[in-house]
């Protein structure tokens, strides 16, 4: 087979293998990656043992841009360390994550969209408000999503992120049960700090008093990241425009398996990470070791608030 000759290659220069691209590619993030972990080194403050795949999740989000990674990296970890009581002091198998997760799913679905966006669905199984632990539902998420980024296959990291949530047996109550500040933490941390690129939010099922639920969210989410919410009535063949339905579990008319086998395969890979999740040495600051201008890393983290992209 031949490859025809792209009209601007001038005659007598031979094309390059996909091979060697490829391999070309590989070098250069393994030189981007060695930057950024000589980078950390010298920042002693930092958790020194990060590994290569969440620092390569960090380049990967920030388009191989060394600079943006480390400031996403010193915003991330420092809003962990501000809010230890979501990220730090956590157990996936104490009683209150695991009530969580007896009253709603927070699972990673399988594959990858054909645009090469990871499909996260969110779902309460349990209507009783009075089980809902809202800051519960944060930490769970959070231990999630760090149990995800330990875990996925470096050779298959997404483009995007698409977060679902179903707002069916979504009540008044539940809202009530809305703790300002972790959700405040939660928008903050999602928005500015996680290593990923947000393409859109879905909210299906929306109910008749979704109103009253953006008067106290809205307040807490950029305009930039309100512009992708899409939202859903009950029954409603649109989410499927965005993404394909065969992705979803069956109970949603897709071919991705059982939501309930799917979230066991989670509960048992939070299980298995639990001493990776509960170890301070992966997470927290060494502020003994902490060096460099104070108002340099502040400068750094406004920059970084600035700087940080949305698709």
């Amino acid at each position: 087979m031949y490859m025809c000759r792209p009209p601007w290659l001038p005659r007598g220069k031979k094309l390059k293998s996909q091979k060697m691209v490829h391999k070309n590619e590989e070098q250069l993030v393994a030189d981007r990656l060695l930057e950024l972990r000589e980078w950390i080194q010298s920042h002693p403050q930092l958790p020194q043992n990060i590994s290569g795949l969440l620092l390569r999740r960090f380049l990967h989000s920030t388009r191989g841009d060394v600079g943006h990674a480390q400031r996403l990296l010193e915003l991330n970890y420092g809003l962990r360390n501000k809010h230890s009581n979501i990220f730090l002091d956590r157990d996936p198998l104490d009683a209150t994550s695991q009530q969580l997760l007896k009253v709603a799913d927070l699972v990673p679905l399988p594959g990858l969209t054909p645009e090469n966006n990871k499909l996260l669905f969110y779902r309460l199984i349990d209507f009783d408000a009075d089980k809902f632990n809202f800051t519960a539902g944060i930490k769970v998420f959070f231990m999630v999503a760090d149990c995800r980024f330990a875990t996925e296959d470096e050779e298959k990291l997404s483009d995007g992120e698409i977060p679902i949530f179903d707002m069916a047996g979504y009540t008044l109550r539940h809202l009530t049960k809305t703790a300002l500040g972790a959700l405040r933490v939660y928008m903050k941390f999602v928005q500015e700090a996680h290593p990923v690129r947000l393409k859109e939010i879905h909210v299906l099922n929306c109910p008749s008093f979704l109103d009253k639920v953006l008067t106290v969210v809205k307040p807490f989410i950029k305009g930039e990241v309100f512009k992708l919410i899409h939202f859903h009535l009950p029954n409603a063949e649109t989410p499927f425009q965005h993404f394909p339905r065969s992705m979803l579990p069956e109970e949603y008319g897709g071919q991705a398996g059982k939501m309930s086998d799917l979230k066991l395969e989670w509960m048992q890979l939070l299980k298995e990470q639990r001493d990776y999740l509960m170890d301070a040495k992966n997470w927290q600051l060494n502020k003994a070791k902490k060096g460099g201008n104070k108002q340099k890393v502040d400068k750094d983290v406004a920059q970084s608030l600035r700087t940080l992209e949305i698709d």
